[in-house]
């Protein structure tokens, strides 16, 4: 006669194997699940630094626009009307200056200015002056994914009349 734990023995032999492949094939999903959440954390964070950068080229073009107004680099009486029709305007509409490349941040920014008006002895200011209003935007493009930022600023120029 054969002892009991023989028998069990005998009749488990290919158990062992097929609860070994299962384990196997659960870790093989979780690892290939968690190689594609790293690799989807790692565009989202690219994606973050690309739009952080293009933030930052539109924030450059609007002050280099500003130290050139500062400068009297800019002929403000030769800066063309806003257009008149709704915002977004189109290209045709205002064009964009010739793209500045900025290595640092891997990207270029255009600018283009136009003149938004004026205002005759505004509130704040000193009877006999006009103030005259002018418009920044600034469009900063990554080299990489296009991340793209618009920025608008405005100042004014005030003359006494």
């Amino acid at each position: 006669m054969r002892p009991a734990t023989a028998h069990a023995h005998a009749s488990q032999r290919g158990a062992a194997l097929i609860v070994g492949l299962v384990m196997l094939m659960v870790l093989t999903v979780l690892a290939i699940s968690a190689m594609r959440t790293a690799t989807l954390d790692l565009v989202m964070a690219g994606n973050a630094q690309f739009r952080e950068n293009a933030f930052q080229l539109a924030d450059s073009g609007i002050a280099a626009t500003l130290r050139r107004v500062e400068a009297s680099a800019i002929d403000l009486d030769a800066v063309p009307p806003c257009p008149a029709s709704p915002r977004p305007w189109s290209a045709a509409a205002l064009p964009w200056e010739a793209p500045v490349a900025v290595p640092a941040l891997k990207g270029r920014y255009e600018v283009r200015l136009c003149a938004a008006g004026r205002t005759h002895d505004a509130v704040g200011s000193s009877v006999g002056f006009t103030q005259l209003h002018y418009r920044i935007e600034s469009r900063g493009r990554t080299d990489q994914r296009n991340a793209e930022a618009i920025h608008a600023q405005g100042f004014y120029r005030e003359y006494e009349e």
